[in-house]
């Protein structure tokens, strides 16, 4: 038996019951797998350098999933962990020193927890945004950004509108625009009440951002509209689903291959009318938000995805099997389609694994495939990647979502 730690949040979303999700699932080689659900600030744990591994003392929820083991506290050593939340936010959630525990027992993970503590820190992950900018030029359009360590050395501001971000908060928070030389003075003086490093970029007067999702081998985007400068902030928000054309593709699978390799993140861009323009803003790991009417379908994928790196981990015979979403750089673009383009796509790559009695992880969900056979933009770009020296992936099939739109926030 292999134990699974999902370490989630009901915070602001409703809960995911990943104890039924998981319910029946085994490994490739028949062992079950038994799931512990927790929050970060339920967690105590020692970690040793022996086998005794990771021992975690589970503490009762406060909002427990109903009839479930949360109703009490139990005691858990975990085998692997899906982790559904953040591991730093404001001052008050800060679980970095239970991550580095796990780390220190060697303990998998979706998303790896070496890409996890990579993604802590915004100027580390606009690091790797700003080395695929330069080798992809104009098809990569990340926004332009300026660093500053401390308040000493902000000397020369961004251009204005400038939007000034503190520290690594995201959501929202601990970001200011500003308008002018003098506004940039006193925040400047704020800064230098604080130990935080400080980001500026210019304001894009935009008319909706887009967020382009990916788990495991499954793929959305979305459109965001809002009347607030911050897009991910209150509650008139309007998301629709919106064509994966191949250009957000090659946004999302380029990101994945960061720190290692990523299965869940998103990519969050603004688009502005004035040149039809997209300017990439930054990337979110492991912890992305799912649309309501969406996330039913989102957590099964994410148990799709933990199950092939359980998979690839426990039953290393058949690796090359169940890793159906290998961290491969300039991976190729997807078809485009006739007609109509979907609003989910789905990459090539094996089933996972599925306990007996469920012939689907996505049963009874239906979906239609269709097969590309024209050219496309994709193969312009896969032709340039063979002249590099690099052998393209031929077309698959692709599964086909339904758009819609619905009003919600995506955190």
């Amino acid at each position: 038996m292999k134990n699974l730690l999902v370490i989630d949040t009901g915070a602001g979303q409703a809960h995911v019951n990943w104890y039924a999700l998981f319910e029946g699932m085994t490994l490739r080689n028949g062992e079950e797998i038994k799931v512990e659900v927790a929050q970060y600030q339920d967690i105590a744990m020692t970690a040793y350098s022996d086998r005794s591994g990771v021992q975690c003392q589970l503490n009762k929820a406060k909002n427990p999933i109903p009839e479930s083991p949360q109703t009490q506290h139990r005691t858990f050593r975990p085998d692997f962990l899906l982790v559904r939340t953040i591991t730093r936010g404001l001052p008050k959630q800060d679980s970095r020193n239970l991550l580095y525990g796990f780390m220190f027992a060697g303990i998998p993970a979706v998303n790896s927890l070496e890409s996890q503590y990579m993604c802590l820190e915004r100027p580390i992950v606009y690091g790797q945004l700003l080395q695929s900018h330069r080798r992809l030029g104009d098809r990569f359009p990340l926004i332009g950004q300026t660093y500053y360590p401390d308040h000493t050395s902000m000397i020369i501001s961004p251009p204005f509108p400038a939007v000034m971000k503190v520290a690594h908060v995201h959501a929202g928070y601990g970001k200011m625009r500003l308008e002018n030389h003098k506004q940039f003075e006193d925040f400047r003086s704020v800064c230098a009440v604080t130990e935080h490093y400080t980001t500026g970029e210019e304001f894009i007067d935009w008319d909706f951002d887009v967020r382009v999702q990916k788990i495991g081998r499954h793929y959305r985007a979305y459109k965001r509209y809002s009347p607030n400068w911050k897009g991910n902030v209150g509650n008139a928000t309007l998301i629709e689903e919106t064509e994966m054309t191949p250009l957000f593709q090659l946004w999302i699978d380029e990101c994945a291959t960061y720190f290692g390799g990523m299965d869940i993140l998103a990519i969050d861009a603004v688009h502005r009318a004035s040149d039809d323009r997209y300017f990439i803003l930054e990337v979110n790991d492991t912890a992305i938000g799912l649309t309501h009417d969406n996330q039913a379908e989102d957590s099964r994928h994410i148990v799709e995805v933990t199950l092939d790196r359980m998979n690839a981990t426990f039953c290393p015979a058949d690796t090359h099997e169940a890793l159906s979403v290998p961290p491969v750089r300039n991976a190729p673009l997807p078809p485009s389609l006739s007609g109509e383009t979907p609003a989910v796509y789905m990459a090539p790559g094996p089933a996972s694994a599925i306990p007996s009695g469920r012939s689907s992880i996505l049963e009874p969900l239906q979906t239609e495939t269709h097969t590309h056979t024209g050219a496309s933009e994709g193969e312009s770009v896969r032709g340039e990647r063979e002249k590099e020296g690099e052998t393209p992936t031929a077309p698959a099939p692709v599964g086909v979502g339904v758009g819609y739109k619905m009003a919600c926030c995506i955190s």
